[in-house]
């Protein structure tokens, strides 16, 4: 089916609108008021944008695991090359979650005005890369999108991330470059000997034996050089778990989101032999990450590198789930990233708004929610259905993901477990933390969250109870 009044391009292109919204702005000397036309306009064109998913959702057969609503582009003639649009449910998910996130995190971000414009630009640009990203069909928008996104997220970085070192931002940059450049040769040699394919096709392509190792490795590596996975954790762990401000944070951990969504897109539906064995090495070195960075935040008391841990180990968990191609564990990780995506999102904003009042008062963290109830209570919410209870839809489809893979794996799966358990753990003594009774703590009342945002943040409590209650609860029939 063809996508009705172009539905694809727009979500695409609304945030690009946005963003040229956004730069005619007008500046001040002290740039507040053209940052907070750049908020109001950034701020418009995400709810527009989600507005416009959740009528796409109206429109597919949520039903129907295959790619619905193409739109097609003739890009070149010569060599012929085409650019096709296309969505499932899986990937419509994806998009609805990371723009609630960056809502979020746009929201929490009103108050700081320093180059807010400029901060609202980028990050509306990397909205707009992403969400093309996710609805790409065709290997040549699916490479070009991978690789856009890694602008918008080194200036976001560079500008706002607060991270000490520059040579760290370089690398994380040129790590990321060079995976899409690996993965450029392989977009290349499937074009050659297969034209310009789409997504669908490409699970059923079959390559020859001789060479099947090299390109394999290839797409390995591409997707990997965005997800913490060692070798890979120490420079992405080295930046975001540096980030302050919980916008620039919450895009930089959409980054490995990008790399499990190419492995699931690339995967062929019959497994050969180099696939099966990197797949192996996938699983055991994952787990052994996992454990690894479970056990360092259960021990590091900076609670950014806590809030980093977990997403994390969950990142590697959904990774794992990918590589079985089992249908079923796609369709749960998509129920269980869209819940995902919305907690570790309100924990970062809120985590942000805690390490402001901290730096000011110059206080540790211990009794910090004993005198501000509003926060106290969305904060404890969050962690709560962070580490798993059923108050989203995290509890259900993690139960099931860990099923499948204790059903063909227990040790594997055991361990998964008792990483998990860790990283609860570790939230949990976060919380533990920030509510013991500290007399000596300089905080008051008059430090908790506005009314707006804690009626904000209520909202997005109800959508995550809704998500556990059904995962489309939005979708009408």
């Amino acid at each position: 089916m063809n996508s009705p009044f172009a539905l694809l391009s727009l979500i695409i292109a609304i945030p690009f609108f946005g963003l040229l919204f956004a730069l005619t702005a007008k500046d001040e000397e002290n740039d507040e008021i053209g940052g907070r036309n750049a908020f109001n306009v950034c701020v418009f064109s995400i709810m527009a944008n989600i507005l416009l998913i959740w009528r796409i959702f109206m429109v597919i057969d949520e039903k129907k695991q295959t790619v619905q609503l193409f739109e097609h582009f003739s890009w070149l003639q010569s060599p012929k090359i085409d650019i096709t649009f296309g969505v499932d449910t899986f990937a419509l998910i994806l998009i609805l979650a990371v723009h609630i996130a960056v809502l979020i995190g746009v929201i929490g971000v009103r108050s700081n005005i320093y180059k807010q414009k400029s901060l609202m630009i980028f990050t509306l640009l990397f909205l707009s890369m992403i969400t093309g990203f996710f609805v790409s069909a065709d290997i040549f928008s699916f490479y070009i999108f991978f690789e856009a996104m890694l602008l918008p997220l080194y200036m976001l970085i560079g500008m706002f991330g607060e991270v000490r070192k520059q040579s760290v931002v370089n690398r994380f940059f040129l790590y990321n470059f060079l995976g899409a450049i690996i993965l450029f040769a392989v977009t290349m040699y499937i074009y050659k000997h297969h034209g310009s394919v789409t997504l669908e096709k490409l699970a059923k392509l079959r390559v020859p034996k001789e060479i099947e190792f090299y390109v394999w490795a290839a797409v390995f590596v591409s997707f990997l050089s965005r997800i913490p996975i060692w070798p890979f954790h120490y420079w992405i762990s080295s930046v975001s778990s540096g980030i302050r401000n919980p916008l620039v944070f919450i895009i930089s951990s959409l980054l490995p989101l990008t790399g499990i969504y190419g492995f699931i897109r690339f995967l062929p539906d019959k497994s050969s032999l180099p696939v099966e064995l990197y797949g192996t090495w996938i699983n055991i070195i994952g787990i052994i990450t996992m454990m690894f960075i479970s056990l360092i935040g259960l021990i590091n008391k900076d609670s950014q590198y806590k809030l980093f841990a977990y997403v994390t180990v969950y990142y590697i968990m959904y990774l794992i789930g990918a590589l079985t191609t089992d249908a079923l564990i796609l369709m749960n990780i998509g129920f269980s990233v869209f819940s995902f995506l919305i907690i570790f999102a309100g924990m970062s904003v809120l985590s942000g708004y805690i390490y402001r009042k901290q730096e000011s008062y110059q206080t540790n963290e211990h009794g910090f929610l004993c005198r501000v109830p509003r926060l106290s209570f969305i904060y404890s919410y969050l962690t709560i259905a962070a580490i798993g209870m059923p108050l989203s839809a995290v509890f259900i489809n993690n139960f099931l993901i860990l099923s499948k893979l204790l059903e063909s794996n227990i040790r594997m799966g055991m361990l998964l477990i008792g990483t998990l358990f860790l990283v609860g753990a570790t939230l949990l003594q976060e919380l533990y933390k920030l509510k013991l009774s500290n007399a000596e703590c300089p905080i008051s009342s008059n430090d908790d969250i506005s009314k707006k945002m804690f009626y904000f943040m209520l909202f997005v409590i109800f959508i995550l109870l809704m998500s556990f209650i059904r995962p489309l609860w939005f979708v009408v029939g």
